[in-house]
């Protein structure tokens, strides 16, 4: 029953977490960009206002682990090592070369366990013993695609999809083989799923992005930890609301036009 009740706690950090977060993050360095990252690196492609709705979320499902698919060299992992100390963080990449040097950067966060290889395969052992984790995906490199068979290897979790469609042509997705990182995939694998959420984009942070290159969207999926069905994020305002049944429709964003 502990797996499926919902946390009364502030979804909105208070301002001791947000000078927690904003050290954790601006402190740790942007190796990505040593690998020609599109944006130069950093934790969440240094998008201060991800990690903020990454905390909303841990926070309010008191999520007891975090797990990341798509490690690359380390800066999202460093960031959440050092941002909950307290939490287990378990990451994964399917590249030899960056898992081997993501392991050797935290060898000194004892929170941290590394693994190499496909992370759907993974999952289950990144997964034991967890009732309430947070899992990153950011797996989208390289010729396979494993985020479908991420997604169908979770039962409770709180999931956040990286590079996602969010309909805003501020911020970047992936797209394999012409299909696109959005909700209809979402909605072909997960064809049950009413609705998801995305990162909201016009909605007041208290602090600004400083990402002046790339910035990609985020999509959010809680599984099995929302009571009857209810998730609190249709009130929040930092996320806002994708119903996926009958079809996606994604949010309309008043600065789309701007972008442009």
């Amino acid at each position: 029953m502990a797996a499926t009740r919902t946390p009364q706690r502030p979804l909105l950090p208070d301002e001791q977490a947000v000078q927690h977060l904003l050290s954790a993050f601006y402190r740790t360095p942007r190796a990505g960009g040593l690998d020609r990252l599109a944006g130069g690196g950093g934790p969440f492609g240094f998008d201060v206002t991800t990690a903020l709705q990454i905390h909303a979320l841990i926070s309010h499902y008191e999520c007891d682990g975090l797990l990341e698919s798509g490690c690359h060299l380390g800066d999202t992992t460093e960031y959440l090592a050092r941002a909950y100390p307290h939490l287990p963080v378990r990451t994964c990449d399917l590249d030899a070369g960056r898992a081997a040097f993501t392991r050797r950067r935290l060898a000194e966060f004892s929170n941290v366990e590394v693994g190499c290889g496909d992370s759907a395969g993974l999952l289950p052992q990144m997964l034991s013993g967890l009732q309430r984790p947070l899992v990153f995906l950011d797996a989208h490199w390289g010729p396979d695609w494993p985020l479908a068979a991420e997604l169908t290897a979770l039962r409770t979790a709180v999931a956040v999809i990286d590079d996602f469609d969010i309909g805003h042509p501020r911020f970047g997705y992936d797209t394999y083989n012409g299909r696109a990182c959005g909700p209809k995939l979402v909605a072909d694998v997960l064809p049950d799923l009413e609705r998801m959420f995305v990162g909201h984009v016009e909605a007041d942070y208290p602090l600004p992005c400083l990402q002046t290159g790339r910035r990609s969207g985020t999509g959010v999926i809680v599984f099995g930890l929302d009571d009857n069905g209810h998730s609190p994020l249709a009130m929040q305002p930092w996320f806002a609301e994708v119903p996926l049944q009958p079809r996606p429709f994604l949010p309309s964003w008043s600065s789309a036009e701007v972008s442009r």
